[in-house]
């Protein structure tokens, strides 16, 4: 256990695993590896070890408490999670009987609240716990508690200093408030803890990508590569590295790597489509395939139904399509600016008071070419 504590996982596995091979029933060490695979977000392999326990001991109450909280989490099961709520009220209930109760809470919709109150008893057990401080951080920033849900990363990430999680979580914090190069320096911060988590990578390169600093992004992007070479992410993003940098030609490349690792990817096409239409060989004809091949296969997803839109929006014939296919966009995402400053220009010659209440959506993009767009337009349907 004092190995877990420590950040030392795969130590404390091995020490687990010793252990259970001398006494296949040692219930410290079922239990302990059990907590292992819960911490690495392994469900399936603690279940089994879990049960074994409860085998062995039917009223174990850490073994009862984790496996209630895997049959809430997982199958939604409200028997479970009135068990860990009933667990969390024991005279004698714990830190990890408020921890699991918290955590079970979060996977239900609704239940932020009522998760955070379950972190809060918990540190009052344990409270320089740095998992229970990200939970209920996510808690707090799933009620739109920004501030204090930044102030939980931050604190877990002192409180953790291997782990990358924390810091994770801040980085996208940082990123609604508006913060983006603060946000850079935490997923840099993170990807020190761990060089090797491929996720961390992708949003560094894509949050560089949007800050139009692709050069910070060149190296995250060879890494995933290298760590991945069949995941379809690292050609693509390393193909927006190129394109953002200007150099198509490579960025062309790449994103038929990402087609030909994953034939059905939406977002390799946009990313085709949009090298095919710079440079000095255009194809805009094949630009135009690849993006109707990419909105048939995300109908609802504004950047490849925002860029053909724009094709579209360029001959009076094809208007009627643009206007059908930004229509579904805007059901599912009533105030992305992109389709609505698109909707806003279908609409400019046939309905202006429409056409303004679009325009007005858009004036609210964080994008200033958007945001200048939907001001002349308001001017001229006014």
């Amino acid at each position: 256990m004092k190995l877990m504590t420590m950040g030392l996982l795969k130590e404390a596995a091995r020490e687990f695993d010793g252990a259970l091979a001398k006494d296949p029933q040692d219930a410290t060490a079922l239990l302990g590896l059990a907590r292992l695979h819960l911490a690495q977000h392994r469900p399936n392999e603690a279940r089994p070890l879990l049960e074994r326990l409860l085998a062995l001991h039917p009223q174990n109450p850490e073994a009862r408490g984790f496996l209630a909280r895997l049959k809430a989490e997982g199958e939604k099961d409200e028997g479970a999670l009135n068990e860990l709520r009933a667990l969390a009220k024991a005279p004698k209930a714990g830190f990890t009987e408020f921890y699991n109760l918290g955590h079970a809470l979060l996977c239900l919709p609704g239940k932020e609240a009522e998760a955070a109150q379950a972190f809060v008893q918990a540190l009052k057990v344990e409270p320089k716990n740095p998992h229970a401080t990200t939970y209920l951080g996510v808690a707090v920033w799933r009620q739109g508690q920004l501030p204090q849900a930044l102030k939980c990363f931050k604190y877990a990430s002192t409180l953790a200093t291997r782990e990358s999680l924390p810091l994770q979580l801040a980085a996208k914090v940082l990123v609604q408030q508006g913060e983006i190069g603060k946000a850079q320096l935490a997923l840099q911060k993170a990807l020190q803890r761990a060089p090797r988590k491929a996720e961390l990578h992708e949003e560094f390169i894509k949050l560089s990508i949007f800050s139009n600093n692709p050069k910070a992004a060149l190296q995250s992007a060879l890494e995933l590569r290298q760590l991945d070479p069949k995941n379809p992410n690292g050609p693509y993003l390393q193909g927006l590295v190129m394109l953002t940098s200007g150099k198509v030609e490579d960025a062309r490349r790449l994103f038929r790597e990402a087609l030909v690792l994953a034939p059905d990817s939406w977002e390799a096409r946009l990313g085709l489509a949009r090298a095919l239409q710079l440079g000095a060989d255009t194809d805009v004809a094949q630009a135009r395939k690849l993006l109707e091949e990419a909105v048939a296969r995300a109908p609802t997803e504004p950047g490849p139904v925002n860029e053909l839109a724009v094709h579209y929006l360029e001959k009076p014939e094809t208007a009627a399509k643009a206007k059908e296919l930004l229509g579904k966009v805007l059901e599912t995402h009533p105030d992305e600016p992109g389709a609505n400053l698109n909707m806003a220009l279908a609409l400019a010659k046939t309905d202006k008071a429409a056409a303004a209440q679009h325009a007005r959506k858009a004036q609210k993009s964080t994008d200033p070419s958007v945001r200048e767009q939907a001001e002349r337009l308001l001017k001229q349907v006014a």
